[in-house]
């Protein structure tokens, strides 16, 4: 029999995700190679621990929100000394009667942890089990939880009296490219706890890894395979049993989305960046009968020197440093491209096989601005003047910018959609022909323009259940 119950006090609580520490005072990593991947990974890797240990204290300073979500790739490449250090910092939280509830992601268990030293550069350190993991984690949700899959890590948790969490891992066949899901033995568990939680009469919510629903159009294309496994049939099994938001990582990028069911059933996805990228989200909830609202955050400072910028911009910055080399090297080093674009989720392998369009679309970009393109694409009078003297290659990392940071904002009627739009409906043609189809027109559109919810803050209605 199903029970009914009414809410009482509103439900509130943090999350942050993909924290991907890195502990390069443990580990002692230095040499050429750690200062490589500090400088050409789209994360701060480097203060990383800098950046954890500011957000930790940000969230000990509320003293009304004692609940935090961790939604996975806890740290960088599954080294066992960023698991250990991780713990103890976590701790704080617990010490201060703060209620973590954390989930792993399959960077948690990469098959090839790593060190970095003067004399052996970049070599393999030791990583952690599945089950040592349990034992590391295990005190932040898993040990009281209500039930649990203990082959998988996942289970399900009471956030209050009446709401339930389901924190439920998708690691799939691992760190690979392929199936991030469930298999049908922790999908007949998650069945049977969701039979359990909706008899009870329970809000239920879900916490998971990889993203539920494309968090933009470029994302679905390019990225298919770091999607959660099944996603439309488990969006919809979610929302027909009563799931209406789930929190979600992975994707480095802030986005709020929805899937509407058959049955006429709406199920959020609250997708959230990296904690240690641009834009560094931290997101508050509050959760009532009929509203849930997000706001997000971001710390100012860290204990790092910083060049004399704050935290944020400081992020930025090295965001965008990425972006230019991967746009220079589109042009001038294709190779070097395919190396570094995994920096910003286009696997090396796919890369390579679009090399000659994104050669293309880098020679365009590196030199001309809209006026120049659109002479030589004879579309200028389709160019709005105030953009004639902005390069394309300054506003395509923009635009990747805007992607990640969420809101996208250049609406069609824009002189920044019209004028990109016009140079992009020139060489189209072309990119359909390679590509073999016209899905990249959609990509494009959506990295200007989110027409959908707001990514960072957003005011959302609990649906009714159809």
């Amino acid at each position: 029999m199903k029970i009914e119950i009414t809410r009482g006090e509103n439900l509130r609580f943090y999350q942050i995700t993909d924290l991907h520490f890195y502990p390069a005072k443990e580990m002692k990593a230095c040499g050429k190679e750690w200062e490589k991947r500090a400088a050409y990974d789209q994360k701060c890797i480097a203060e990383s621990e800098a950046i954890i240990d500011s957000t930790i204290d940000f969230l000990l300073a509320d003293k009304e929100i004692d609940i935090l979500l961790v939604s996975g790739d806890n740290v960088c490449d599954g080294e066992r000394a960023g698991h250990y250090a991780l713990q103890k910092k976590l701790r704080r939280l617990t010490d201060a009667d703060k209620k973590v509830f954390l989930i792993t992601g399959t960077h948690d268990l990469h098959p090839e942890p790593k060190g970095y030293s003067e004399e052996k550069g970049e070599y393999i350190a030791e990583g952690c089990t599945r089950q040592e993991l349990i034992e590391i984690y295990g005190e932040f949700g898993y040990n009281d939880a209500i039930a649990v899959h203990p082959d998988t890590f996942s289970y399900v948790a009471k956030l209050d009296e009446h709401t339930r969490l389901f924190v439920l891992n998708d690691d799939g066949i691992g760190f690979e490219d392929g199936f991030h899901g469930y298999f049908d033995d922790e999908l007949n568990w998650i069945k049977e706890q969701l039979e359990e939680g909706k008899t009870s009469g329970d809000t239920m919510l879900v916490m998971g890894h990889h993203p539920l629903l494309a968090p933009s159009p470029f994302y679905a294309f390019y990225c298919k395979d770091q999607m959660l496994g099944n996603c439309e049939e488990i969006a919809e099994l979610f929302a027909d049993y009563g799931v209406r938001f789930m929190f979600t990582g992975h994707t480095h990028m802030q986005n709020i989305n929805y899937f509407d069911t058959p049955k006429g059933n709406r199920i959020y996805d609250i997708n959230t960046a990296s904690l240690i990228a641009y834009p560094s989200p931290i997101r508050r909830m509050e959760l009532t009968e009929k509203t849930l609202k997000v706001e997000t955050l971001h710390i100012s400072h860290i204990d790092y020197d910083l060049k004399g910028m704050s935290y944020m911009t400081y992020s930025r910055e090295h965001f965008d440093y990425i972006l230019k080399d991967i746009l220079y090297s589109a042009a001038h080093d294709i190779d070097r491209f395919c190396e570094i674009s995994e920096s910003f989720s286009l696997p090396k392998e796919k890369a390579k096989k679009l090399a000659v369009p994104i050669q293309i679309l880098g020679k365009i970009l590196d030199t001309l601005t809209f006026k120049k393109a659109g002479t030589l694409l004879c579309c200028k009078n389709k160019i709005a003047p105030r953009m004639y003297n902005v390069r394309l290659a300054d506003f395509i990392i923009e635009l990747v910018r805007n992607m990640y940071a969420g809101d996208e904002p250049y609406a069609p009627g824009t002189a920044e959609y019209d004028s990109f739009m016009a140079i992009y409906h020139r060489v189209a043609p072309l990119l359909h022909k390679i590509l073999g189809s016209d899905e990249i027109d959609k990509v494009m559109e959506g990295v200007l323009y989110d027409a959908g919810l707001p990514d960072n803050d957003a005011v959302l209605p609990v649906p009714a259940r159809a």
